[in-house]
């Protein structure tokens, strides 16, 4: 019994640890990077957790040393080698924030464990930030990168309306200096989306599993104290949007801010819809279709800020006017 035991808690552990290295190297899947360490915590404990998790930061850094053998420059060698495994690092210690082990922050509601998980991650990225500014030769080969992508847009043949835009109003150097204004701006908020989505994966795999309890979308809600960080959020956004004031180095700090809170609001607002899905007994089929037009209005540019602006001021009238039946505080 006991050899048979050990063995099923080795595949498990294997398990996560080949899937979490698998989702890190392919794409979109990096959203699900933590979702196997999530699961294998939930259904062996800490200690497997901190030997999975160990184990993929080894065989993700033998995997990165190996991909950048072939450059030649020590120093850009490195800065590959550190800008590879940032992210990796950064959502395994968001996870260990989130799954609720971080002493002085044991038994907080999830949501603010995801806000502190990701104001740590942005504390550990700055420094590693600067240092990767400091280096020369990564500068250059990320600026040539750059250039390489703002050149699809700006090079002959590629005469579309949105590349017109872009050489006329922005040049080359105004698409570089937008992309790094579009990463500092939402970098964080980024983070805390993959954080969260990791670890309501792994939450639904276990419920289906009927290992542990879900909170519905429906019971959602963001707390009071959100409202007034939202609103300042909002008016810093609009304010860099009608250029009224330069905000400076608080730019980035109000926009991640902002975006999160945004999200946030509009979890709240879906939440809404469905309450008043179930109030109104709604078929199955005129939900689906719902969310399926959502969704589809989300990716058509210009249209999806129905979406994107509706669902948060859906959210945030909540706070005034209670649009659900009554159901316990989250």
């Amino acid at each position: 019994m006991l050899q048979f035991q050990g063995s099923s808690r080795l595949r498990e552990l294997s398990a996560a640890v080949i899937l979490s290295v698998v989702f890190s190297q392919i794409g979109f899947l990096v959203l699900l990077f933590t979702v196997p360490l999530y699961t294998l915590y939930y259904r062996r404990g800490s200690k497997d957790l901190l030997i999975g998790a160990g184990s993929v930061i080894v065989i993700l850094l033998v995997l990165t040393v190996w991909k950048t053998r072939s450059v030649l420059d020590t120093d850009l060698r490195g800065a590959l080698v550190l800008i590879e495994m940032v992210i990796p690092v950064l959502l395994m210690l968001g996870m260990f924030f989130v799954i609720d082990i971080i002493p002085g922050i044991s038994g907080f509601r999830r949501l603010y464990r995801l806000f502190i998980a990701t104001g740590a991650a942005v504390l550990v990225f700055v420094p590693v930030f600067m240092l990767l500014m400091r280096n020369e030769v990564f500068i250059e080969a990320v600026g040539s990168q750059i250039t390489a992508i703002a050149g699809v847009f700006l090079g002959e043949g590629s005469e579309t309306f949105e590349s017109e835009v872009m050489k006329t109003y922005l040049g080359e150097e105004g698409i570089l200096g937008y992309m790094r204004s579009f990463y500092m701006r939402s970098a964080a908020a980024m983070l805390f989306l993959i954080l969260l989505i990791g670890a309501r994966a792994s939450e639904m795999i276990m419920f289906r599993l009927q290992k542990t309890k879900v909170l519905p979308l429906t019971e959602f809600r963001v707390p009071l104290s959100a409202l007034w960080p939202m609103l300042l959020a909002a008016g810093g956004m609009l304010v860099e949007i009608f250029e009224l004031v330069d905000l400076s180095y608080a730019s980035p700090f109000i926009w991640n801010a902002g975006l999160i809170l945004m999200f946030i609001y509009g979890l709240q607002g879906l939440g809404i819809i469905r309450s008043l899905f179930g109030k109104f007994n709604t078929p199955h089929g005129l939900r689906v279709l719902v969310e399926m037009i959502l969704v589809i209005i989300l990716m058509m540019p210009g249209v999806n800020y129905i979406v994107i602006i509706g669902l948060p001021v859906l959210g945030i009238s909540e706070t005034w006017i209670n649009l659900r039946k009554p159901i316990r505080s989250t």
